[in-house]
């Protein structure tokens, strides 16, 4: 079975019976599919929704979000300065008890 069937118009009968758009057998008024083959004969099918480019698109924008965090906290902390060393001016004294 192929993924894409090939259809073809359905002709109703006057008492509601009409054939199959996949492979023509016969469906009956009562019925929404067809035994045959299982197609839907009377049941209109929503399209699958194409999620893969929008999915792409979230990911990148995503990771180039973290990207730029992490390049900004970078930048933001980088200080290569020594650190000046001072002694206490006074010593410290622990409480009396």
């Amino acid at each position: 079975m192929s993924a894409q069937a090939e259809v073809v118009p359905a002709a109703i009968a006057a008492d509601g019976a009409l054939a199959c758009p996949r492979c023509a057998a016969p469906v009956a008024a009562a019925q929404s599919w067809c035994l045959k083959c299982g197609a839907a004969a009377r049941t209109a099918l929503a399209p699958v929704p194409r999620w893969r480019l929008p999915a792409t698109i979230l990911a990148t924008l995503a990771t180039l979000a973290v990207l730029a965090l992490v390049g900004a906290f970078v930048i933001a902390t980088d200080d290569n300065e020594p650190l000046v060393r001072t002694a206490p001016s006074a010593p410290v004294e622990p409480p009396a008890p």
